[in-house]
């Protein structure tokens, strides 16, 4: 083995033993983490290794209770972002005090004010044209490497797709710090899965919805909305027909593992950390 890969391999070990803290969400192991703590370590990441981020909410938990690939997918990511009030929730019952839902859209509105290198893989050209503006208005100075819609393909056909293959090529080709993809979840977390090796000097992030907030921000919901813990509620008043199954499904999913919660609610002893 040569040197550098050598070095690679154990930068990359010492990063997996530095945020190995986690808390179990029904099978899915959420890092110990909130916005502040976020934000640094994908800023000390040090570049020299191929790696991914999850955003998992309540559904793509509810996903991952069947699907073994995913959960695996989740749980071997750099970082299980806890995305939404149900993981921040589990967290606390835990006693991880300091843990906090971490927003994608914050996180990059914060990591655009780096030095860090950026590229966009997500959304539609419409989308991408839109958000392209925005930023540019916003955030002058963030050094954005490009923007590319991806082809529409199911989540079975990512793997083998010769177009996604040759948008990652391209990416690799820019070298950029952070890829941001923006496609429906878990469809992102299986293309950062099959293809983070492909980056060696790349982070990826899988943060879904990120790209139409930044096109329009008026589909964002209100901060009191988002703290109060409703930003389901809201995003299912805009979208009730597209949304409603899906939400139906995860409450229905929650509800039926109440014996999960209620023991956390009710218990006596600190946890363990998994």
């Amino acid at each position: 083995m040569r040197y550098g890969a050598a070095t690679r391999l154990v930068s990359l070990k010492s990063l997996n033993r530095m945020n190995n803290r986690r808390f179990d969400f029904l099978g899915v192991k959420i890092s110990v983490i909130n916005p502040e703590i976020a934000a640094q370590k994908i800023k000390e990441y040090p570049f020299t290794g191929p790696a991914y981020i999850c955003f998992p909410d309540a559904s793509v938990v509810k996903e991952a209770y069947t699907d073994p690939l995913l959960k695996q997918i989740l749980n071997t990511a750099y970082l299980t972002m806890p995305d939404g009030k149900p993981s921040q929730i589990v967290a606390r019952l835990k006693g991880h005090k300091t843990v906090s839902t971490v927003s994608g859209f914050h996180l990059c509105h914060a990591l655009l004010q780096t030095d860090l290198t950026h590229y966009f893989y997500g959304g539609n050209d419409a989308t991408i044209d839109s958000m392209k503006k925005k930023l540019q208005q916003q955030f002058p100075q963030a050094k954005i490497l490009g923007y590319k819609a991806p082809p529409f393909v199911s989540a079975a056909e990512i793997a083998n797709s010769e177009l996604v293959k040759a948008d990652i090529e391209n990416i690799r080709a820019l070298q950029p710090n952070l890829v941001w993809i923006g496609i429906s979840s878990p469809k992102q977390d299986y293309l950062m899965h099959h293809f983070h090796r492909q980056l060696p000097q790349s982070l990826m992030l899988g943060v879904g919805g990120v790209f139409l907030y930044f096109a329009d921000e008026t589909l964002r919901s209100p901060e009191w909305v988002k703290k109060m813990g409703l930003r389901w509620a809201y995003r299912l008043l805009k979208e009730p027909k597209r949304l409603w199954p899906k939400y139906y499904a995860t409450i229905k999913f929650l509800l039926q593992n109440r014996s999960f919660f209620l023991k956390l609610l009710f218990r006596k002893k600190q946890p363990a950390l998994s």
